[in-house]
């Protein structure tokens, strides 16, 4: 017998590693978490309703969708990306869209164009953007070869059939050469061609509103904006205007491929109400001047009332994004029921169909088992209604209850016995700071998880990471445990030069000194992007005492002309005390945006905790600043630590060495163990790793990492697909629900 092969033991052994009810939250709206279609039917009816009428009509949509925290809001929207993807929509998802107001549009599309043509440039083949350019091209009738056929003269064919379609919908042909660059340069990278596949790249980047230098703006063969690149400021969109262009040319096409485009703003009330004025500003103008786009705007209901009854969210704008409004309530017991019984037929069809006799037995006895339908009677005994939140929690204590009685009493006397004790042990009290802190820990690494899983949602973008870190060090400003005085985010004005930093920071030192850091975010794909940032930086003689450099070490490492040389070497010349230049990764950035991200939850009172056990409370913003005090969290980030503490820190991660177990063997562990079952947690295949390898308990963390990252590689690769759940990844087979 395999090692892999279901029997009895194995399944004891999946229920004392795997509780199905452990997310209770939607981290990834691609995920294949089971749903139940009847839950909030109407409201995913009228959703997809609004999706289809978008994209018969030519004019566009704004949809408001509200309810109390825990009621479904993004469980609904990830059943509205698993529709669209059976052919019927393009559905970006934009969570945590933070950046100054006047860079928000460009940030929205810089995420947007992210997300459609994925992080990996080497394979733009597989996105979604190359995708549909084809499909419009196709579905129109503008090109009538095969969809495959990628020899020169089908791509010679395809470029003048975008030509052609362009003169259409981009009457100053300006959004559609850049796009026609993109699918070029895509299809012949596919022939094996490198210069291709960096023309592809550089639109890619035009398109998402980032600078190129002459050299990239050559790759996308447009004559007539090469005198612009050449310029001291590059090749660029050069104002809102020209960002909102790319975005209705984006949606029209994905109109043209009948697979309309639906942005996707969730949770905009964790944002500051600057931040939300902008983005909803800027979502009204959409509205008004594109076609065929659908704006979903989501936000908890109280929440999202206070932003319009104070004027936070102008009543024009309220007016179009609320076009179509769709509030979701508790739900009934039924329905409760329901949900429970959906996640344990998912969980464990692979055990049936393995016909493991016990587990098919007592599958026939009791349909939830191994929770069962006498426990689920005593918790809705007098319920009216309730949230599926409270219902996923319910269900995750009371797994949790029988994996303690199976560790106690051994698989054959629990399953004889089932379902046990009639009420589940009391928990024991713990300490309210306690509690707060375990449950800051874990969504920050969810939220790291999230982000590492899906790298396009959170680009590379310079405005972004500076307003991440405003965000958290305006709440530690004056603080006592902090040497910052006082942190301001400056941004360039609509006419003038830009200024030589994102940040200006005061900090006080032991001696009594104030001390001025001005902090330079860089994210410029080409030296001719990075030379006049750091000629300002060089320039600068007056007004800070301290400069940091940030940059992007992973995805956009500095890159230096001649002109951009002289300026970084004359910074270095200052000394380690005056200049520090700190590399970033992209596992950094990740930090900072799940910390903004925690900050958010709160603020919208969508964090909640247990405590005493079964008993819910949100946690406010204070409370989760304060445990980011208690648990050293802000410290721990080289930047911040920098910023709080006024003292030099080294830039970089340290380094770590490679684990003494083979990539390939784990790699085939992860894809046997996942072969007979619907999935398992990280923790579990550590677990199973583990005890097979003989490794020591104390070494236990080591491996759980080392499997964690192993399945964020197979995610990447799109053999498995996992899901960030608190501290851990939820990893299954693709194509498995």
């Amino acid at each position: 017998m395999s090692a892999e092969e279901p029997t009895f033991e194995r399944f004891l052994q999946a229920l004392r590693g795997t509780n199905p009810f452990r997310s209770h939250r939607i981290t990834d709206v691609g995920g294949g978490e089971a749903t139940v279609e009847s839950i909030h039917k109407n409201a995913f009816t009228k959703l997809t309703r609004v999706v289809q009428d978008a994209a018969k009509e030519p004019t566009s949509i704004g949809a408001l969708l509200i309810g109390a925290p825990g009621v479904g809001k993004s469980h609904l929207l990830a059943r509205l990306f698993q529709w669209a993807g059976e052919d019927k929509a393009t559905v970006v998802y934009l969570h945590n869209i933070l950046a100054s107001p006047e860079r928000m549009l460009r940030y929205v599309l810089n995420a947007t164009v992210s997300d459609l043509a994925g992080h990996r440039g080497s394979d733009y083949t597989q996105s979604r953007l190359y995708t549909i350019l084809n499909r419009a091209l196709i579905r129109t009738g503008a090109f009538k070869g095969r969809k495959m056929m990628t020899g020169p003269k089908e791509i010679e064919a395809r470029k003048e059939a975008l030509a052609r379609l362009g003169a259409k919908i981009d009457p100053q042909n300006a959004v559609i050469p850049v796009l026609n660059a993109f699918l070029t340069g895509t299809s012949h990278a596919s022939l094996g061609d490198p210069s291709a596949e960096k023309r592809a790249q550089a639109a890619v980047l035009w398109l998402s509103g980032e600078t190129l230098g002459p050299d990239e703006a050559r790759l996308l063969d447009q004559t007539r904006l090469l005198d612009q690149a050449a310029g001291e400021d590059g090749l660029s969109l050069p104002d809102d205007a020209a960002v909102e262009r790319v975005l209705h040319v984006l949606s029209h096409l994905c109109a043209l491929a009948e697979l309309p485009l639906v942005l996707c703003l969730d949770q905009v009330d964790n944002l500051d109400p600057d931040a939300v004025r902008a983005l909803m500003s800027y979502a009204h103008a959409l509205l008004d001047r594109a076609k065929h786009l659908v704006v979903i705007v989501s936000g908890v209901k109280q929440s999202m009332l206070s932003l319009r009854t104070g004027e936070v969210i102008p009543a024009a704008a309220w007016d179009r994004i609320a076009e179509r409004i769709l509030e979701l309530h508790m739900i009934s017991p039924e329905e409760a029921r329901a949900i429970l019984a959906g996640r344990l037929d998912a969980a464990l069809s692979g055990f049936e169909e393995k016909e493991i006799e016990e587990v098919i037995a007592a599958r026939k006895r009791d349909r939830l088992f191994p929770l069962g339908s006498e426990w689920l009677e005593r918790r809705l005994d007098g319920v009216q209604e309730l949230r599926p939140r409270d219902a996923i929690l319910w269900a995750r204590d009371r797994w949790e209850a029988q994996q303690d009685r199976l560790a106690t009493v051994g698989g054959k006397r629990w399953l004889k016995e089932w379902p046990g004790p009639g009420a589940d042990p009391k928990p024991h009290a713990a300490k309210l700071e306690d509690v707060i802190d375990v449950e800051v820990r874990k969504k920050l690494e969810e939220g790291k998880n999230r982000r590492r899983l899906q790298q396009a949602s959170l680009p590379p973008d310079e405005d972004n990471l500076a307003s991440l870190t405003h965000r958290l060090l305006s709440r530690c400003a004056g603080k006592a445990n902090a040497t910052l005085l006082g942190i301001e985010h400056l941004t360039a004005k609509k006419r003038g030069k830009a200024p030589a930093y994102h940040l200006l920071a005061k900090e006080r030192r032991a001696d009594g000194v104030i001390v001025t850091t001005g902090v330079t975010f860089l994210c410029a794909p080409s030296g001719h992007g990075a030379r006049t940032p750091l000629q300002r930086m060089a320039e600068d003689t007056k007004h800070t005492d301290k400069r940091i450099l940030v940059t992007d070490e992973e995805r956009r490492p500095l890159r230096l002309g001649g002109a951009g040389k002289a300026a970084y070497d004359a910074l270095g010349k200052l000394g380690r005390q005056r200049f520090l230049h700190l590399h970033l990764d992209f596992a950094g950035h990740a930090e900072l945006d799940s910390l903004v991200g925690l900050l958010g939850a709160a603020k919208s009172q969508d964090l909640e905790i247990e405590h005493p056990r079964g008993q819910y409370r949100k946690v406010t913003e204070d409370e989760v600043i304060a445990s980011f005090q208690r648990q050293s969290l802000l410290l721990a980030h080289p930047l911040l630590r920098e910023l709080l503490t006024e003292e030099i820190v080294k830039g970089g991660t340290d380094s770590v060495p490679p684990p003494p177990w083979d990539p390939q063997q784990t790699r085939e562990h992860v894809m046997a163990e996942l072969s007979w079952r619907l999935g398992l947690m990280a923790r579990e295949l550590a677990q199973i790793f583990a005890s097979r390898k003989k490794v020591p308990e104390k070494r236990f963390p080591e491996v759980w990492s080392h499997i964690k990252k192993t399945a964020q590689a197979l995610h990447d690769e799109g053999l498995v697909h996992a899901t960030a759940t608190d501290d851990d990844l939820f990893v299954q087979l693709r194509g498995r629900k």
